[in-house]
């Protein structure tokens, strides 16, 4: 990975490596922004960056502005100008990498690659944090590992990804070395529960192999029936783990959620208090669709009717309550 690159920027590869790995182990900790921070002036230092103003500035900007803006009918006017100071300060610091990465060749690649590699170390991290026998046993029960260093969901998110950007370049690279490396992110997401990260593993692998088997000439079957067998397989291997211990709890998640959507069956208590926070959000937005209350203001709409103090587990419902229409609008685009 590092072979065809110049030392400036191998030293801004190792940067991005500590910065990915830096923003997911240590999200807890006070000193984690300041390291963050600390790898984007490295960058500076050893880059001769040329900024330019792309889409990204000007989008994420204007909707930094919008959180600045709320604060003057904000529930809680502080709460928006945090959220807005934390997004310029992203903004600030995800410039240098920006800047950086537009100059180098095949620089999709490479972050893919610094993502997947930052998010292997991240879960070795995670098995000397939880402990190897914790997370084994967690992931063979119906236990769930709790949140510590960071949101139990991120994690297993994070393994997702790493997974999906495994078969990525194993498919379409020929990557075939450290293929089993998988194993222990699959692990992970078992020992997380996690219903997005199952969902997104699962749904992301079958997507690689469908845009896989569009390579091949249009007038070949033989790409769509490896799709279809692949498919097959997938699904199979879906059915199969989803009745072994290590997938057992995320299964009776999932189903939970399911039942939610169909009115049969039994939902779990995490999904019926996330459709109560969804409720609230939603219910807000109808009283105020054009601007809603202020962003990041969703605690205090909680605690209004409730003894919960969170955010409402649901980005649209979130935004809708918090940004009205003008937020939804504003972050999405």
């Amino acid at each position: 990975m590092l072979k065809r690159h110049t030392l400036s920027e191998k030293a801004v590869i190792v940067a991005t490596f500590l910065m990915f790995f830096i923003s997911y182990v240590f999200e807890n900790d006070s000193f984690g922004a300041p390291l963050i921070l600390a790898c984007a002036l490295f960058v500076i230092g050893v880059s001769n960056l040329q900024f330019t103003i792309a889409p990204y500035h000007v989008f994420t900007l204007q909707f930094c502005l919008y959180c600045y803006a709320t604060a003057f009918w904000a529930l809680n006017g502080r709460m928006s100008i945090s959220k807005g100071n934390t997004i310029f300060i992203t903004i600030v610091t995800m410039s240098a990498f920006y800047a950086a990465f537009s100059r180098m060749k095949d620089n999709v690649n490479l972050l893919l690659k610094i993502i997947m590699w930052s998010g292997y170390l991240v879960i070795l991290f995670s098995y000397f944090y939880y402990g190897f026998n914790r997370i084994l046993g967690m992931s063979e029960g119906s236990a769930r590992i709790s949140n510590a260093f960071n949101n139990v969901n991120v994690i297993g998110m994070m393994a997702a990804l790493v997974v999906i950007i495994h078969f990525y370049l194993y498919l379409f690279e020929k990557h075939r070395k450290n293929i089993i490396l998988i194993v222990p992110a699959i692990i992970i997401i078992g020992a997380t529960q996690s219903r997005k990260a199952v969902f997104e593993v699962i749904f992301g692998v079958f997507m690689l192999y469908y845009l896989h088997s569009r390579r091949g000439p249009k007038n070949n079957a033989l790409p769509l029936l490896k799709f279809i067998m692949a498919a097959v397989i997938i699904l199979g291997l879906v059915v199969m783990l989803s009745h072994t211990g290590m997938f057992s709890g995320a299964y009776e998640r999932m189903m939970g959620m399911v039942a939610s959507w169909t009115g049969e069956g039994e939902v779990d208590a995490s999904t019926s208090l996330r459709a109560f926070y969804r409720q609230v959000g939603w219910d807000q937005f109808l009283q105020t669709p054009l601007l809603g209350v202020g962003i990041d203001n969703s605690p205090i709409l909680l605690s209004r009717v409730s003894a919960h103090y969170t955010y409402l587990h649901c980005n649209y419902a979130e935004l809708a309550a918090c940004g009205g229409l003008v937020g939804l609008i504003s972050y999405y685009s």
